[in-house]
């Protein structure tokens, strides 16, 4: 593994994860970060090779362009509300200055979208594991097959600490968790859950920009060294896809959640926190936290031609 990211500048990308659609200035990261303005703004540059402006302006657009792909049911000015835009206008020209196409170039997935996406993707995101490669283990699931994993949960607000990664998703981020797992048995803390926090989708953002974090939870009131960073996840909803299959299939099972699933569930991805992949018991669960999407209400114009074709097949079947 390469040398984990700076935690007290992290935690400032931390703090615009939480904070998309507010107006955050310089003074609110350095303050998470306890730095000055002026030297944060500093080893920003020079760790990043970006200001903290300009990173959080891409992490905007990268969100931005992540609900645009997974949550069909918002317009572009809600997504373009929920990122912190002050109108779609402003939205729509950023993007387009950003991608090269704009947000309903990919909404409608115009092809120079779906070759930027698969550009993003490279060769490792959802991809399988080099046993099962081509086996039916790596077919695509039904709709059927992926609900039926399925259960919504409300989970606790939690306190966790996190080992991060910078880089492409793939299999050795293993590695990551046992070193994790190591550090954790030096200061004593056990556990029976292990998580994944994936903080980047791999749709919409570059490999080099992606985070993804080994993590526990742990007590309220223990003192962590300062080489490992802390989380409060806050309490909420989220749909548990729960499967008992090799870490080797992982790739495959992330995508039918978020292609088979997500965009035809009616729920919508909350961009303030992480998916996240549990492992306990020999199994893994796959964890998307979920903001109210459509109402069955508004989803009727698209639920009632198929709601009708069903019954004028079972009356013809008569």
């Amino acid at each position: 593994m390469t040398n984990p990211p700076c935690v007290r500048l992290e935690k400032a990308i931390d703090r615009m994860v939480r904070g998309l659609a507010a107006p955050l200035q310089l003074a609110d990261l350095a303050d998470v970060t306890h730095y000055s303005p002026w030297h944060l703004a500093h080893r920003f540059q020079s760790e990043y090779g970006d200001s903290p402006q300009a990173f959080l302006w891409q992490l905007r657009l990268e969100v931005a362009a992540s609900l645009l792909q997974w949550s069909p049911h918002l317009s572009i000015g809600q997504v373009a509300d929920l990122v912190g835009f002050s109108s779609p206008a402003t939205f729509s020209r950023a993007f387009s200055r950003s991608f090269g196409f704009t947000p309903s170039d990919l909404r409608a997935g115009r092809a120079v979208a779906i070759c930027w996406i698969a550009n993003n993707l490279g060769a490792m995101s959802y991809r399988p594991g080099l046993t099962i490669a081509g086996t039916d283990v790596d077919r695509v699931w039904s709709w059927d097959e992926v609900e039926a994993c399925i259960n919504l949960e409300e989970w606790p607000a939690e306190r966790m600490a996190y080992q991060r990664a910078v880089g492409d998703y793939g299999f050795h981020l293993e590695q990551l968790l046992v070193d994790f797992q190591e550090q954790c048995q030096a200061i004593d803390i056990k556990a029976n859950y292990w998580f994944g926090l994936v903080w980047s989708d791999p749709a919409t953002t570059p490999a080099e920009r992606r985070r993804y974090d080994a993590a526990v939870a742990i007590p309220r009131h223990l003192k962590l060294p300062r080489h490992i960073g802390e989380y409060q996840r806050p309490a909420g909803r989220w749909a548990v896809f729960s499967h008992l299959g090799l870490s080797a299939d992982i790739g495959p099972r992330w995508r039918d959640l978020m292609l088979v699933w997500l965009p035809y569930s009616g729920w919508m991805l909350d961009p303030q926190r992480p998916r996240v992949e549990c492992y306990h018991d020999g199994r893994y669960d796959l964890c998307l936290p979920l903001l109210p999407g459509r109402s069955i209400q508004d989803r009727l114009p698209e639920i009632l031609p198929e709601l009708l074709k069903l019954v004028t097949t079972a009356v013809n079947d008569k």
